[in-house]
């Protein structure tokens, strides 16, 4: 713990040097020409010195020179290079750089790496960032671009289950990504059990991915950041967009409250299911039968832009969505009513409000108050009416998860060698992981009315860091800074010090190698039954018993820019260590836990993950996409689980290859297409059937139902590898005033039957087993109409 402090306070003592020498300083906003929109990781790049820097999530920059004058290139992929020569005289005051879009033909001119600040001048480890463009050129799964798919797609990062949004990142699992929107976490990303995911790419403006060599301003989680921004709000005029997909549709408008002053954004979606299922369903009903039958999400997104002054903004952020079920059906026979329902809902909430200031032209702030909320609730009820007596049973069960906080963040770019944030956090958990209801009503009977686990746990977490990128020589670059947090439990504080440091140096031919070390803490567990984030899942708290969760992580890389800066080449090998992981005990589950003695009913072990991952991405042109290659190892130890021996994780996948491409070949017509392929799930299979009561005739249930599997350790067996073929066409028609298209598109386009999960078919007489798969998901064609005005 020593040294990790003293490694804190020489990054401090690094990073805040004297600055006397400092001669020129741009600062100040990159923006959309067209709409305001900030520009969020856009390159500051300064040619003949060799120096840039980059956007933050609000478009502001700062650089600062010992020179008197310099020329800056701004920049971002799907934009005109912007070129401005600063001097002394027309540099002080806040510059607004404009933003114009490519056209196809300037975007497949060559461009040179010293127009963009090329990957090897890049610090960390494990970072990308995905066009949002390219996103919705991909593939569409039942018609709709999803993020979270998009993101699997990546070397490193895997899916849970197929067809699903849910990703695990270098052996992590479901629980271990912190994704924020709009700087606020989000506790459960998925729609309709896992198939969509919560965010409508209508409404993001921007999509940065960490695996790896974590900044420090990250914490909470253990594997992964994924951090999305959504769009501010046109300030000049009003437009919309939206589209009519197989299952959903969904409507984006924006535009100005008062222009070139406030903006407001209103992005939402919804599936129909429900309404096309009613016709059918009421065709099998027969007469004496009522049903009333309800299936669909939504997702509403929120945003209001006030700009107060020149060095003052403010932003308000809601989310909602919202995924709901309810069946309900009443039969009437022989003056006997009967009457059955059955109700699931599960949901976020959030809301910020976020104030950025100026302080001076090298430092900015950004200060937000927040609140997110993940709840589930279930219910179902029988009722039996009739002239004799009448009988009614119910039943809930509700958890959730609730926090409100702050954070300030302090952005501070002395000169062009240091861009320095520090800042902190203070958030209160409010967790109720398991409160169920009961009610009976019998006629001449006394009724039942009772509630069990309705106590709520109420804990604190705060942090606290500072980080420094910090150029030390032309060659070599670190980024040093520390994450201090801690959480406190029912009776018992954990602190930690979790210390990051990433290093980059030049080698001859533009090659960078790159190095880091992350530590990180995550005081909030997902407990989980099965093989994907569900919403029975529980979300609970580290407690006197159950310590919280740690990750070590070494890592180390090469990088390069070829073809003149139109191609990023990477290589990284990762070392991980977790402890702490949570796991419930064998026959243990959500329907038995509470906030009283859920911590008695799970094991904590510890994993490893390693691997390399090799990745060529192109950003510009007309061909755009990546190839990603993963070789990964991950395995887990528990005390009390496969008898104390270490096993390979349920997601160990030794290779993973990926390829995507988005080809446009004018304004009208588009294709994209990706293809994976993945090496066996390890999966836990019976080596033998023991009969121990063979009674009965063999040709009888009863006799083989009596018997025993016997499982030679768990995750032992892997069979069938991985693999598909996604397509999709886009044609746009443009308009003066607006823009349609049609986009039509092919999950598992040859149609590989890639097993959902696996059984054992035992057959008779002999009694002998089969391995058997059960495929879900076919070649899907899906049609969707989109447009903008």
């Amino acid at each position: 713990m020593k040294k990790k402090i003293l490694l804190f306070f020489i990054g401090i003592l690094f990073g805040l040097y004297s600055l006397a020498q400092t001669k020129l300083t741009v600062h100040g906003y990159v923006q959309e020409a067209a709409n305001g929109e900030k520009v969020v990781q856009a390159a500051v790049w300064a040619p003949y010195l060799n120096v840039g820097t980059t956007t933050n999530n609000f478009g502001y920059f700062s650089i600062r020179f010992l020179t008197d004058t310099a020329t800056l290139v701004f920049s971002k992929t799907g934009f005109e290079e912007v070129q401005v020569f600063y001097s002394s005289n027309n540099a002080d005051s806040i510059q607004t750089i404009l933003f114009y879009p490519a056209t196809i033909k300037q975007q497949t001119v060559t461009i040179k790496a010293s127009r963009q600040i090329p990957i090897e001048q890049k610090t960390n480890l494990g970072q990308m960032t995905i066009p949002i463009a390219q996103i919705k050129a991909m593939p569409r799964f039942l018609g709709e671009a999803d993020v979270l798919k998009a993101i699997q797609l990546l070397p490193g990062v895997q899916q849970g289950t197929e067809g699903t949004s849910g990703i695990l990142v270098r052996g992590g699992g479901p629980d271990q990504n912190l994704v924020l929107l709009d700087g606020v976490s989000m506790y459960n990303t998925q729609h309709l059990f896992g198939i969509f995911s919560s965010f409508n790419a209508d409404a993001i403006k921007n999509v940065e991915v960490y695996k790896g060599g974590f900044p420090a301003r990250f914490g909470g989680r253990l594997s992964s950041v994924i951090d999305i921004v959504t769009k501010d709000g046109n300030m000049k005029e009003f437009h919309g967009e939206g589209g009519v997909g197989t299952l959903m549709s969904r409507l984006t408008l924006e535009g100005p409250i008062k222009k070139d002053k406030t903006s407001f954004l209103v992005s939402g979606r919804r599936t129909y299911f429900d309404i096309l299922a009613q016709p059918f369903i009421k065709q099998q009903l027969e007469e004496g039968q009522k049903l009333n039958f309800g299936a669909y999400f939504y997702d509403l997104n929120l945003k209001l832009n006030h700009i107060i002054s020149k060095k003052d903004r403010l932003y308000f952020s809601f989310f909602s969505g919202y995924d709901f079920f309810k069946l309900r059906t009443e039969e009437v026979l022989n003056q006997q009513t009967s009457t059955n329902k059955i109700r699931i809902g599960y949901g976020n909430l959030i809301g910020s409000a976020r104030w950025n200031h100026l302080i001076s032209n090298k430092l900015f702030v950004n200060t937000t108050v927040h609140y997110t909320s993940y709840r589930f609730l279930t219910e179902a009820a029988v009722a039996e009416k009739s002239p004799v007596d009448d009988y009614s049973f119910s039943a809930k069960y509700y958890s959730g998860i609730y926090d409100i906080g702050a954070n300030t963040q302090f952005d501070y770019r002395p000169d062009t060698k240091h861009n320095i944030k520090f800042g902190g956090a203070l958030m209160q958990h409010t967790f109720t992981p398991g409160t169920a209801s009961l009610k009976t009503a019998f006629t001449n009977e006394p009724p039942i009315d009772t509630a069990f686990n309705t106590t709520k746990q109420r804990s604190w977490e705060a942090n606290i860091y500072f980080e420094d990128d910090w150029e030390i020589t032309d060659k070599l670059k670190i980024n040093i800074g520390a994450h201090f947090s801690g959480f406190q439990a029912k009776t018992k504080f954990y602190p930690s010090a979790q210390p990051r440091i990433g290093l980059r140096y030049l080698l001859p031919n533009h090659w960078a190698l790159k190095a880091g070390y992350t530590e990180m803490a995550q005081f909030i567990h997902l407990l989980t039954n099965s093989t994907t984030t569900l919403p029975t899942d529980l979300w609970v708290p580290s407690t006197d018993k159950v310590k919280p969760m740690r990750s070590r992580q070494f890592a180390l890389g090469l990088a390069k820019t070829i073809r003149d800066g139109k191609v990023e080449a990477s290589v990284e090998a990762y070392y991980k260590t977790m402890d702490g992981i949570t796991e419930y005990k064998d026959g243990a589950s959500y329907l038995n836990s509470s906030i009283d003695d859920w911590d008695t009913k799970v094991e904590q072990g510890s994993g490893i993950a390693k691997g390399i991952e090799i990745l060529l991405q192109k950003k510009s042109g007309k061909t755009t996409g990546w190839i990603g290659y993963t070789l990964s190892k991950s395995d887990r130890v528990f005390e009390n689980i496969n008898f104390g021996k270490r096993f390979p994780y349920k997601y160990d996948r030794r290779h993973d290859f990926e390829i995507t491409a988005t080809h446009k070949f004018n304004d009208k017509w588009e294709i994209s297409g990706n293809w994976g392929f993945s090496t066996a799930n390890p999966v836990s299979l019976p080596t033998f059937n023991y009969n121990i009561a063979n009674t009965g005739s063999p040709y009888s249930w009863s006799y083989y139902n009596n018997s025993v599997e016997y499982f030679n350790g768990r995750n032992g067996f892997r069979l069938l590898n991985y693999h598909r073929l996604d397509f999709g066409v886009t044609y746009s028609k443009k308009r003066k005033h607006s823009t349609r298209s049609w986009n039509l598109s092919f999950y598992n386009l040859y149609n590989k039957q890639n097993p959902f999960y696996y059984y054992i078919d035992y057959e008779y007489p002999s009694g002998n087993g089969k391995v058997k798969g059960v495929t879900l998901l076919p070649i899907l064609p899906s049609l969707s109409y989109n447009f903008k005005f």
